[in-house]
């Protein structure tokens, strides 16, 4: 690392996963985390309590994918949209919670999730358990305080004692996530109904899930502090509304680490993605090493991120066996691009943003989000696509059992990713070596090689030197290449190997 990292940057962008694990607008995990550390300061906290609580607010919901395949299947798939409707009911009163369900699913479906009302307390609290045993976990991976961890907890506790998992009242509620719960439930239903919505609600849930002391100080100035929380630059305030001196990663291997759990975290919302985050990444950074000029740290920690964006489509899409819907493929091709935004609020991780939101991207530009070519499509973003294609060919999905590795090698092989790319991930990967497709024009393999030395604005000196070899053979070379091009300039050659993908492919020659 250049230089200290400072872990609120990376937590506040992170945060907006857990932001669309719940089906909640990006951003509302930094403005309860603004809003409970003011509230907190209004209280008299002191700087470490008040760090609690600011830390408490952006990680309260960071292990809610931990549960998303079990209430996908209990509830009727849609586990993002159960969870955005349900954080906006009081669970604890049966009318609401008899409405609730009865919204839920669709004819026989809708039935059979109201005959699991008697057990739905149990299954609830043994949900919250795992979701807050997730984000606890990330807290300790974070080296944060063990208040902090204590507290994300008790995310799902209530002042009433009717929360999950422990049923835990009063003071018995870690104070930091009793700050937390009347930041959100005011920032919750601002986005929904505004001000007065905001101010309704802090007061009817005031003694039932709200600590009524906390949200006496909201009451007293509620339109104030809502506009604290929604500043020009969300991502800079929650930055600098650290407080006291703002916790740095003491190294790269606890910036790997806290990155690693936002992936695996990331990763359960279906058992068949468990592992596939670190594996892809692993993956991408062997073959990083085999290619000159590649960065192997930036591609791993990409790699580590890259499917954040995941957790915003419902569950029962992910694990549907049959064809999707098109307005359901719509939102698995826009996952690269969630991935990209949650990381580009931070400077930090914005360079892993830009190849995490183009790991489904293809040469030709039949990949999506964006539809990107070759000549934007630089060495690590293939790189890091044919890691992510190799690893999940290699896993089992709803609608395939795992490939074998000599059918997942060929299978790369045949996609628009890079000869380079293709070799080094199968190479780092001890796959069949591939089995590429012919090159455009009838050109060879080191015809290829010259060629991007051309196109690069090498001499036949330089290139002689470069592949070892001499001099009039690259002149061979460079007669046959403009022949079979069909060009006889540089500038038409460089057309040629951009229109072809056949330049940017590479790792960079400088």
């Amino acid at each position: 690392m250049p230089g200290p990292v400072g872990i609120a940057g990376v937590v506040a962008a992170l945060s907006v996963t857990s932001d669309l694990t719940r089906g909640h607008p990006p951003g509302e995990a930094m403005r309860a985390c603004l809003l409970a550390t003011e509230l907190s300061r209004r209280a008299g906290l002191d700087a470490p309590r008040r760090s609690d609580v600011y830390y408490t607010a952006l990680l309260r919901y960071a292990g809610c994918a931990a549960t998303s395949h079990e209430m996908a299947a209990a509830l009727g798939g849609d586990d993002v949209a159960v969870r955005s409707r349900g954080d906006l009911i009081d669970g604890s009163k049966p009318a609401e919670a008899l409405r609730f369900m009865a919204g839920l699913g669709h004819g026989a479906e809708r039935l059979r999730i109201l005959s699991r009302m008697p057990s739905m307390p149990k299954f609830l609290a043994a949900g919250a358990r795992a979701d807050c045993e997730v984000g606890a976990d990330l807290t300790r991976r974070l080296r944060l305080p063990a208040a902090v961890g204590a507290a994300v907890l008790d995310g799902f506790e209530r002042f009433d004692g009717k929360g999950a998992p422990a049923g835990k009242a009063g003071g018995d509620v870690a104070e930091a996530a009793r700050y937390a719960a009347v930041a959100y439930t005011a920032v919750m239903f601002d986005a929904v109904g505004g001000a007065a919505a905001a101010a309704e609600m802090v007061t009817r849930w005031s003694g039932r899930a709200l600590d009524p002391a906390v949200a006496a100080i909201y009451a007293d100035a509620s339109g104030e502090l809502l506009a604290l929380s929604s500043p020009d630059d969300l991502w800079a305030a929650v930055v600098d509304a650290e407080p006291g001196p703002g916790r740095t990663f003491r190294d790269a291997a606890a910036l790997d680490e806290a990155l690693a759990g936002f992936g695996d975290a990331a990763d359960l919302k279906s058992p068949w993605f468990q592992g596939h985050s670190r594996g892809v990444a692993q993956l991408a950074r062997v073959a990083a090493e085999r290619l000159p000029d590649l960065d192997a740290q930036l591609v791993h920690r990409a790699g580590l991120l890259h499917d954040l964006g995941r957790v915003a489509v419902p569950t029962g899409i992910w694990e549907r066996p049959g064809p999707l819907r098109p307005e359901e493929w719509e939102l698995v091709r826009l996952h690269p691009y969630q991935s990209g935004r949650i990381l580009d609020r931070s400077p930090v991780l914005a360079p892993f943003g830009l190849l995490a939101s183009r790991h489904h991207e293809r040469a030709d530009g039949s990949g999506y989000p964006a539809g990107v070519r070759a000549p934007e499509l630089d060495p690590a973003a293939c790189l890091l696509a044919a890691a992510d294609v190799l690893h999940a060919l290699g896993e089992a999905r709803p609608h395939r059992p795992a490939l074998e590795p000599p059918e997942a090698s060929r299978v790369l092989s045949g996609l628009q990713l890079g000869r380079d790319a293709i070799r080094a991930v199968l190479d780092a990967a001890g796959a069949p070596p591939p089995e590429l497709p012919p090159l455009p024009a009838d050109l060879t393999e080191r015809e290829l090689e010259v060629l991007r030395r051309l196109v690069a604005g090498r001499t036949k000196r330089e290139i002689a030197a470069e592949l070892v070899i001499s001099q009039s053979t690259v002149h061979t070379h460079t007669v046959h290449i403009y022949g079979k091009c069909g060009v006889s300039t540089r500038a038409g050659l460089a057309m040629f190997a951009m229109q072809h993908g056949l330049s940017a492919l590479s790792s960079r020659i400088d």
